[in-house]
């Protein structure tokens, strides 16, 4: 029908008036919306397809109860392959399980005929198709179930014949439908899909009008007509046009943007999101996603959405299956962790804490990774999380209370003074920290020796440099520049030399020492940013002390010494360092570092005070004094100036002493006061 044909019968009909955007076969009402027409829509073949096929996608195990309340799949059994790989002779167990969720979630009902051999032995879970099916309720509650097998064959189950999964239902015996509860939005979403179909093609809108400003004759009417269709109609639509006796060219074009057609489409799509609780940016919606709300949307649609529907699944398959053919210590479970699996970082924080706690194996790890298991049997073994020791499963073992006492006993066999008021996580997160002391002195000390063999090169190079040539020691300008150049060394680049060597061991020491402490007060032993700051701002710390040592001891022989005695005595004191002190170096590091570290860990956690433990052969007669001290978490332990007394003399503390140890080389700890 053309464009004069339509005027004729209508008399000018405005550019919004409905007879534009009428079909001529009708739009259907929320009535005509069936499973089959809905799944024409996008978002609802989206949703449905993202749902069933997540859940066709989760492994299906079977599990058996173990005396000790632990369980284990039970693989022996037939049923276990039945659920997790070939439930029929025609379908896998994702096509089964995808299948049955594409009729919840557009039926809201999902039927399965479970059949047996003679012996009564589950062999085929077979699925019906929900339209096909009726329930019959009868005397007693007796409920049979009356399939439509085909034209006139009517096939009646038991409930035991059926395995019957549904939704949300207002009588317990029939889901609703998702479908017939979201007709009204599906069909706005396809009304619109149809306007907008007929709005691109121009099928139904015309995009003008020819008038004329007097009355046309029948003959002349016609003439136009077809003049007009002959130059611009089939393919030659934008032809330049020529208008001639009058006649005047008015656009009706309307734009999609002024009629809101793109934004009914995008709430339709968001209607059918809320239908099945899917997050808009898993049906491709991402106006308002970022990279930091997908994951935690991503978690919910895997909380919110699939975990329901597991449950019903899992619960359905014990109540129709398990109780039948199995026993009561059977239970079948959707492997989830896959679809909850967090960002490397959080699992390996997660499996560090569950492995230091005794709840996982090193195996147990590398299974979660997908890796094979260890090829000894130390990947087997679980291990305490504060004293390194194998999990001991026999229920005589010592109570907590035999338990804290030997452990008190051999800390005070080691002297470490502890006194009974120290508790068994105390105890055992000293009795850690203490043996990661002494595991990683032997690495820190073979870091500094590397750095001291670079230094004292570089000493005797300046040596060389500033020394040489100059005899009898009348001629001193050689001892002002090997002084004014060790200044400019110790004071520049060098200093960041001996933090790259420090840092990577005093890293991984700062961690582990960090982890017992926050373990021992409860406290998640995240590796924070705020952590490797500490840990940079410690090294610095760590490097300006070495470097002013270093400093100090030359350029005080080269002031108090003369030229022949000078070469010598520098000479022994770099022969000294590379013997002893790099050893030196280690004891510090790791006293200091424990302290620094595990004070760190205490107030991350919380703790309002801190406690002065003495532990060792090494410990000091003035460190001994401290013993037992307790102070707030801001608050330091000695104020610089403080004079500490004991059999021996004064000892006079040169800086505020935020932790142990009070002056290099003491044995001394820190732990949670009182």
């Amino acid at each position: 029908m053309g464009i004069f044909s339509i005027l004729e019968e209508r008399q000018s009909p405005g550019p919004f008036d409905d007879f534009w955007y009428e079909s001529s076969t009708g739009v259907p009402g929320e009535a005509d919306i069936s499973p089959h027409a809905a799944l024409g829509s996008t978002p609802v073949w989206a949703a449905v397809n993202l749902i069933a096929g997540t859940i066709g996608s989760l492994p299906l195990i079977l599990y058996r109860e173990m005396e000790n309340g632990g369980k284990e799949r039970a693989t022996d059994l037939s049923l276990y392959n039945l659920f997790r790989w070939q439930p029929n002779g025609f379908q896998t167990a994702v096509e089964l399980m995808e299948m049955g969720q594409g009729h919840l979630c557009l039926r809201g009902n999902a039927f399965f005929r479970l059949e047996t051999n003679r012996a009564d032995e589950l062999i085929a879970i077979v699925p019906l198709h929900p339209d096909r099916m009726k329930l019959k309720v009868l005397d007693g509650g007796v409920i049979e179930y009356h399939y439509q097998q085909g034209i006139g064959s009517l096939r009646v189950f038991s409930s035991e014949e059926i395995m019957h999964v549904k939704g949300l239902s207002s009588d317990g015996l029939i889901g609703y439908s998702p479908i017939t509860i979201g007709a009204g939005a599906i069909a706005l979403a396809q009304a619109a899909e149809r306007y907008g179909s007929r709005f691109f093609s121009n099928s139904a809108t015309p995009s003008g009008i020819l008038s004329h400003p007097g009355k046309l004759k029948p003959e002349a009417r016609s003439n136009i007509k077809q003049s007009w269709h002959a130059a611009h109609g089939a393919g030659k639509q934008h032809s330049v046009a020529l208008l001639e006796e009058g006649l005047a060219w008015t656009a009706m074009s309307v734009s999609p943007e002024e009629a809101q057609f793109l934004a009914t489409r995008t709430y339709q799509a968001e209607e059918i999101c809320r239908l099945y609780n899917v997050p808009p940016h898993l049906l491709m919606l991402l106006d308002r996603s970022t990279f930091s709300n997908v994951v935690e949307q991503n978690k919910a649609f895997a909380i919110n959405c699939i975990r329901p529907w597991a449950i019903r699944w899992e619960q359905a398959i014990r109540k129709s299956i398990l109780e039948r053919f199995g026993d009561r210590s059977l239970s079948t479970e959707f492997e989830m962790d896959a679809l909850l699996r967090p960002d490397t970082m959080a699992r390996a924080q997660a499996n560090q804490i569950l492995l230091q706690n005794g709840a996982l194996s090193i195996d147990e790890w590398r299974a979660r990774e997908n890796m094979n298991p260890l090829d000894s049997a130390a990947g087997e073994a679980h291990w305490m999380p504060l004293n390194i020791a194998p999990v001991s499963v026999d229920e005589a073992g010592p109570s907590e209370e035999d338990a804290a006492s030997q452990l008190r006993n051999e800390l005070r066999s080691n002297d470490v003074e502890v006194d009974d008021s120290f508790g068994l996580r105390e105890l055992r997160s000293l009795g850690n920290r203490r043996k990661i002391a002494e595991a990683t002195r032997p690495l820190i000390e073979e870091a500094s020796q590397r750095l001291l063999k670079r230094e004292v090169k570089a000493v005797r190079r300046m040596m060389t440099k500033q020394l040489s040539g100059l005899p009898d020691g009348r001629e001193l300008r050689g001892t002002d520049g090997l002084f004014t150049e060790l200044d400019e060394f110790y004071h520049g680049d060098f200093m960041e030399v001996i933090a790259e060597a420090l840092l990577p061991v005093v890293r991984s020491y700062a961690r582990e020492i960090y982890t017992q402490a926050a373990l021992e007060v409860g406290y998640p032993p995240e590796f924070t940013p705020d952590l490797e700051e500490f840990i940079r701002g410690y090294v610095a710390v760590a490097s300006v002390q070495h470097a002013k040592t270093s400093r100090q001891e030359l350029q005080s022989l080269i002031s108090n010494l003369d030229f022949t005695e000078l070469v010598n005595a520098l000479e022994l004191k770099l022969a000294e360092w590379t013997d002893k002190r790099a050893a030196r170096m280690a004891k510090r590091q790791t006293t200091e570092g424990n302290g620094a570290f595990s004070k760190f860990a205490y107030v991350a956690g919380g703790v309002v005070s801190l406690r002065w433990v003495t532990a060792g052969s090494a410990t000091c007669p003035f460190c001994k004094k401290l013993n037992g001290r307790s102070v707030l978490g801001s608050e330091t332990f000695l104020q610089a100036g403080t004079a500490l007394e004991s059999e021996e003399g004064k000892l006079r503390v040169a800086r505020n002493v935020n932790h142990p140890p009070a002056h290099p080389g003491c044995d001394c700890f820190i732990s949670p006061g009182l």
